[in-house]
């Protein structure tokens, strides 16, 4: 079974689209999610999709642990000594602390690509070795938003207490507020980034 359209939820010139069905693989849970979310006009996804690998398809524990062990060892930009992970029924926690959230959403997406996972649980948390200038990270934030073509950075507001970040204001559409939250996340030394924009 494919991925299906449920419910559309329409409110003034947007909408929030829930969306159900079966699938193989957990990236292609992920693709029809992304797929969705870069319509116009779609303000918000409910994903009830649920991944349920063929026979062909499926592995014990044991085996996707091994092959998530393997994936995240081959990948240089994740340190997987740092990472641990349990599988239970398909489902996949990793746990653990990275000094980058980029490398902590690498590791989403090694394993959400092996096959016979059902979902991926990442409680990773991100601990950096340096600590930031709370003074200059706003403007930091900013000159990043500015490099982005695609960042209206004029309806943002970016507010910084210790190591922490909070994005409030209004974009576009869902490219534009995962971009914002990827370029505050880009700057070293930031722990948490709460992404309080809306799509208008």
């Amino acid at each position: 079974m494919t991925p299906l359209i449920l419910r559309v939820a329409i409110k003034g010139k947007h909408a929030v689209v829930v969306l159900g069905g079966t699938v193989k693989t957990f990236i292609e849970k992920s693709i029809a999610e992304n797929n969705v979310k870069n319509i116009v006009g779609v303000r918000g996804v409910v994903d009830e999709i649920t991944v349920e690998p063929t026979t062909l398809g499926k592995r014990s524990d044991a085996e996707i642990a091994e092959a998530a062990t393997r994936a995240l060892k081959l990948n240089v930009m994740i340190p997987d000594e740092s990472i641990k992970i349990v599988v239970e029924k398909g489902y996949v926690t990793l746990s653990g602390t990275v000094e980058w959230q980029y490398q902590k959403n690498t590791a989403t997406s090694v394993v959400g690509n092996i096959w016979g996972v059902k979902a991926v649980v990442n409680t990773i948390v991100v601990k950096p070795s340096v600590g930031i200038d709370a003074r200059n990270v706003k403007e930091q934030i900013m000159k990043e938003f500015e490099r982005h073509a695609r960042i209206d950075a004029s309806r943002i507001q970016v507010e910084v207490a210790g190591n922490k970040v909070m994005l409030k204001g209004s974009v576009r559409n869902f490219d534009e507020m995962e971009e914002a939250e990827n370029a505050a996340w880009s700057l070293q030394g930031v722990t948490e980034v709460t992404n309080a924009l809306t799509i208008t």
